[in-house]
Parts: structure tokens; sequence; C-alpha cells
């Protein structure tokens, strides 16, 4: 579907506004991750990271209505207008825009939770999913910018996996198999969950690559992506 969209659109500046601005979003949740995550793990003062955090998601959220009125605008003037690949944009920025609330709720979980961190098993967990989607965001943006297949379908493969792992993580929170405080067992629970949220939107994404309309947002083989 990505592919249909170049065609469509291609030499024309507004696609490639669009897909600048797009870009940047995907740039800018990244980073809102990485900070929000180490305020998570309070190696970062959350006081230092909360304005420029919440200043980058206006950012995001800026960009999202920009390339919605750039797409209606498009349908609006242009009576070859390709429908089918505005959907597309309409469905990628929304997932964008949603990656940047999840990184909003772990940084609120770091900055609400003043306890310490006592199970290595578990940190040692979490901090391996969050390596994973360091590489997923790199991963995608690479393969919506540059209509990459192969890269897309790895996105899919790995986000089946950290997907599983977040499952497995949170079960054996509730299964109580380690004697943790609920705090901190709660505190795990909502990281391991906000990034397979993200996980599950960047996949999301790198469907466009692959997928027709009526198939985004689902993935390949491992199952469909989610997005309640």
């Amino acid at each position: 579907m990505l592919k249909e969209l170049l065609s469509a659109w291609r030499g024309r500046d507004a696609l490639a506004r669009m897909f600048d601005e797009f870009d940047r979003m995907l740039e800018e949740t990244h980073w809102m991750f990485q900070q929000a995550v180490e305020v998570f793990f309070s190696r970062v003062d959350w006081q230092a990271v909360q304005s420029p955090l919440y200043e980058r998601d206006k950012t995001v959220n800026k960009l999202e209505r920009s390339i919605r009125a750039q797409v209606v605008k498009h349908l609006s003037i242009r009576q070859e207008a390709n429908v089918a690949a505005c959907l597309v944009l309409m469905s990628v920025v929304k997932d964008a825009e949603r990656i940047g609330d999840y990184c909003k709720n772990i940084f609120e979980v770091g900055k609400f939770y003043t306890s310490e961190f006592t199970s290595a098993d578990y940190l040692d967990s979490l901090e391996r999913i969050r390596t994973e989607l360091e590489d997923l965001f790199g991963l995608t943006k690479a393969a919506f910018g540059q209509s990459d297949i192969d890269r897309a379908r790895r996105v899919q493969k790995q986000f089946g996996v950290t997907s599983k792992e977040c499952d497995e993580l949170i079960q054996a929170l509730l299964q109580r198999h380690a004697s943790i405080e609920t705090d901190e067992a709660v505190a795990y629970s909502l990281l391991a969950r906000h990034m397979k949220r993200i996980g599950a939107h960047l996949s999301n994404i790198s469907s466009a690559v692959i997928a027709p309309v009526h198939k985004l947002d689902y993935m390949d083989e491992a199952g469909p992506g989610e997005m309640s």
C-alpha cells in the first residue's frame, strides 16, 4: 500500500512535506520513549524531563493535525485523489500519536513511583524489552521511510516476540511468582503493558508497507496488532 501512495503522489511537494512531518513524529516519540523509561528507572530526574516531554507531545499532536489537514485538502481539491493512500496516512499518524500518549503514561508511572526497585529478574526482563523496542523504532522508521518490506516484516516478527515477553512478565506478577511489594509489582506491570502497546502501534505503522487498507493494524502471521 505504501508503494501505491508513493506512486500516486510522486513528485508532489505535499507528499514530501507529509512524509517529513510523519518522520518527525516518529523521531519525537522515540525521544519521548527513551526519556520516559529513564525516568521510570530513576536514572533521570522527572522534573528535568517533564516540560520537554510534554512539549514534544504537543508537537506530535500538532504534526498529526497538520498531516490530516493536508490529506483532507488533497481529497477535496483533486478529483484523481487516491483515497486508499489517504486512509493509510490517516491510520499511521494516529498510531504515532498514540505512541506519544503511552510514553507519557510511562513517564507518569516513573514520576509517581517513589520506592526502590528490588527485583533484578523483572528489571532485567524490562530492560531487555526496552532494548527490543529501541530496535523497533529504528526498523519502523526505516521500513516506512524507504517502503522496505523486509524491514516491515522484521518489525512484525520481533513484535510477536516482544508482545509475548510482556504478557509472560505480567502473568508472572499476577501469579505472584516472586515476593515483591504491591506498588513495585504494579509499576512493573504498567511498564510492560505500556511498552507492549507502543510495540503494537509500531507494528501497525509497519503494516502500511505490506498490507492493503482493510488489513492495516493486523500483523501478517503473529496475530492481530491490538489497538485497545
